[in-house]
């Protein structure tokens, strides 16, 4: 779990330092983007499930990864396609933050709903809050297929888990929750969605 968390914290920092500079922020705006968009779904989870002080708050190493994805972020600026790594890394962090949350929760031994909960809003809390700081429409309000492959993954994993075990199991659904994100993406798939009268499923090229 501290693996993934890890992880997770790396590429979503990565990923938030990266709409910031697009957003041409300053580096004090690249650190808080970078950090809410590291923690904000875990903060979120701790303080709804009522567990005390968020972990991030007694976690020091938290802060230096963050720092440190930072810091990569600025110092590459100049030799990385932007888009093509915002998606990869935002696609990783959603993966690797459900599967974290997940295990967490049946290792604290909760129920199915409150399972689903926490490993949802865990993964899609953080992007939430950077896209409302960069302000743009929140990726989950989309039409992209975001906070759906969370959740389908989540199922897969209360699902599987009893089954083959949680590491085989953990390591299955980061494949493909990421493999839903990034080919829904790549493949222009969507939710349905209501245009001109007509319900679409796909977005017109």
């Amino acid at each position: 779990m501290t693996f993934f968390e890890y992880i997770g914290l790396f590429v979503f920092a990565a990923s938030g330092a990266i709409c910031a500079i697009e957003k041409r922020m300053d580096f004090f705006g690249i650190l808080t983007l970078a950090t809410v968009t590291a923690i904000g779904g875990g903060v979120t989870r701790d303080v709804v499930t009522n567990i005390g002080i968020p972990i991030f708050f007694s976690k020091s190493e938290y802060m230096m990864i963050i720092l440190i994805s930072t810091i990569l972020v600025i110092l590459l600026r100049g030799s990385m396609k932007w888009k093509i790594s915002f998606i990869m890394l935002d696609a990783v962090g959603l993966s690797v933050f459900t599967i974290a949350a997940g295990i967490k929760a049946i290792e604290s031994d909760y129920n199915f709903m409150t399972f689903l909960f926490v490993s949802v809003i865990t993964a899609v809390g953080g992007g939430l809050i950077r896209d409302i700081l960069a302000q743009e429409v929140p990726t989950i309000l989309k039409r992209e297929i975001y906070a759906v492959a969370s959740l389908v993954g989540a199922i897969s994993f209360w699902m599987l888990y009893p089954l083959i075990g949680l590491t085989i199991s953990s390591y299955l659904c980061l494949i493909f929750i990421f493999s839903i994100r990034i080919i829904t993406y790549y493949c222009q798939i969507h939710l349905p969605y209501i245009e001109n009268g007509k319900i679409h499923f796909k977005q017109d090229q």
